[in-house]
């Protein structure tokens, strides 16, 4: 018959023991061990551990019987004969008074009595080195990945930190420069103003003492004359000398009458007051590049009180991804369709369907122009076309059966857009040496024609046509190289020709906003315009691995699609803008 457990009850009580008190050398119960340090004397400090670690059992709740107690005991003498170093009391980071004594195993933190009382009361708790050797592994694993991975990889990302950092305290040395070199401009011709401005007023000053002497003279001069010849009369008219006296006032000059007033009777200065603000605009932009749109968010609330200088926020490029789509060379226009499918084209007459893996779903050759603008969709997602060789614009069905709906006679289409406010059909087109953007309803019904005037050459060859959400007309024009944008009457309003170097101008597409996106496949940028044509922002497209970009266009989620001329990758990235 087996005989019965033997519990070691706690030394304050009868309940089963789970603690030990190290300095007490007291078992205890978590009742007793809790109440155990709370009357903790300022001459010493309790050490509270779990049972287990007074006689190093491998069971924390139980002994079974007696003879198992005596080997315990006979277990603890051997090891310290064999002088087994002390364990390191560590201290608990919340209670540094408390000595670490136990495991949390659910929590799988270190604890002292004190944090079993706030936060683990109830918990189950095991030895802490035992719980070391079954994390061993683990920790090895976690530690083998830092020195392998982490470290390098942080090390990196720290170089680049730094590297970032430093260079971007070099932009804003250069912006303290450029805005020293404003303000110092500024006072360079303030003060050429004001020496213009004094010199206007010393030279009239000169002038004034100058001729105000020789006025003053003559007076004096002519006085004197005066007075010499009342003397001489008073002479002559005593003495009874007449013929003299006639002779004398014969050869005296008639008197005149001397003016007083100097050239110059007041001379005053009218002050312009000028405010901050209007100091301000002596000065240019601060373009900020935020690192993200966090970042973005906190740099503006760094600026709670809003400066006198004009500040432009660039935009914010996310890449998303890129793809390839077989079966074109490179990418003249993009019409996106829909659920990630569009329409490309490059300039070998090349029209292919695919999705954004670059699986190609149909292929269709020999239809379209150059390629540029020469494809579009329509509200209803139906597709249209330009008709090269039959000088037409066609719609394409969902049978991709090619359908005219506009004949076009002798003129030769270049660009179309169908609008997405009403459907209108807006296309481009010549006929020798003239050319003119035509508006049609969906049905191809003529709407309005704006032929350019004989001594205006507005358009010369426009490759991309987009309306603008207020009615422009915006026309890409490679030949004359700039963007022209007509309102929805046909009359120009502006023309852009890029920002200082040479813009050769391709792919449109306009937002919500109004703002006027255009590649400039010259200079590797997207420039993006109010509607008004003042430039906002200037996107770097190799940045997202973009060279020579010529198409663009709206995909789903708010993405840019955006194509180039050296290949058929696609490019898809967001563009967030303040």
């Amino acid at each position: 018959m087996a005989s019965a457990q033997h519990y070691i009850s706690c030394s304050l009580c009868d309940e089963n023991v789970e603690f030990y008190c190290k300095y007490c050398d007291k078992n205890l119960c978590q009742d007793c061990a809790l109440k155990h340090i709370e009357e903790e004397k300022a001459d010493h400090r309790h050490q509270i551990v779990m049972y287990k670690v007074k006689h190093k059992c491998t069971d924390i709740e139980q002994v079974t019987n007696a003879s198992d107690i005596e080997g315990l005991i006979e277990q603890t003498t051997d090891n310290e004969q064999k002088q087994i170093p002390a364990e390191v009391e560590e201290m608990c980071i919340l209670h540094p008074r408390m000595v670490y004594g136990m495991c949390c195993k659910e929590c799988k933190v270190p604890v002292c009595i004190k944090c079993v009382k706030e936060k683990h009361n109830g918990h189950i708790f095991v030895d802490t080195k035992e719980y070391y050797q079954q994390l061993e592994e683990e920790i090895e694993m976690c530690v083998t990945k830092m020195r392998s991975l982490e470290i390098p990889q942080t090390q990196t990302t720290l170089a680049q930190s730094i590297q970032g950092r430093s260079e971007s305290l070099e932009t804003i040395r250069k912006a303290r420069c450029g805005l020293v070199s404003d303000a110092e401009q500024a006072k360079k011709l303030i003060d050429k103003n004001l020496e213009d401005g004094l010199k206007v007023v010393d030279d009239i000053k000169q002038m004034l003492e100058t001729e105000g002497m020789h006025q003053e003279t003559d007076i004096r001069n002519y006085v004197s004359d005066l007075k010499s010849t009342v003397r001489q009369y008073d002479e002559l008219k005593s003495s009874k000398k007449f013929a003299k006296l006639i002779n004398c006032f014969s050869n005296q000059q008639k008197y005149k009458n001397r003016s007083g007033k100097p050239i110059v009777s007041s001379i005053e200065y009218v002050p312009n007051p000028l405010s901050l603000e209007e100091m301000s605009n002596v000065f240019g932009c601060l373009n900020i590049q935020a690192g993200g749109i966090d970042e973005l968010k906190r740099v503006k609330k760094s600026l709670q009180k809003k400066p006198l200088i004009n500040i432009r926020f660039s935009p914010i490029v996310n890449p998303i991804m890129s793809f390839e789509v077989t079966g074109i060379a490179h990418t003249s226009h993009i019409s996106y369709m829909r659920d990630g499918m569009a329409l490309f084209s490059d300039n070998n007459s090349r029209l292919v369907f695919a999705n954004q893996r670059g699986e190609v779903a149909t292929e269709t050759a020999n239809v379209l122009s150059a390629g540029y603008g020469c494809h579009a969709v329509t509200q209803e997602r139906d597709l249209l076309i330009i008709d090269l060789p039959k000088h037409q614009i066609c719609k394409i069905t969902k049978e991709r059966k090619v359908v005219p709906i506009i004949n076009l006679g002798l003129w030769t289409p270049t660009t179309l857009y169908s609008s997405s406010r009403n459907g209108d059909i807006i296309v481009g087109m010549f006929l020798k040496h003239e050319v003119k953007i035509v508006r049609y309803t969906d049905k191809g019904r003529l709407l309005l024609e704006c032929p350019q005037e004989p001594d205006n050459n507005l358009y010369r060859n426009p490759c991309y046509i987009t309306e603008n959400i207020n009615g422009d007309i915006c026309v890409s024009d490679w030949n004359r190289e700039r963007l022209i944008v007509s309102d929805k009457r046909g009359e120009h309003r502006f023309s852009y020709s890029g920002n200082g170097s040479r813009f050769y101008p391709r792919g449109l597409l306009t937002d919500d906003a109004g703002r006027i996106f255009v590649c400039d496949g010259w200079g590797d940028t997207i420039h993006i315009l109010d509607t008004n044509g003042t430039l906002l922002a200037l996107v770097q497209t190799k940045d997202f691995g973009v060279e020579g970009p010529l198409s663009i266009c709206y995909g789903a989620k708010d993405c840019v699609w955006v194509g180039n001329r050296f290949n058929n990758m696609i490019s898809v990235v967001k563009i967030t803008i303040d």
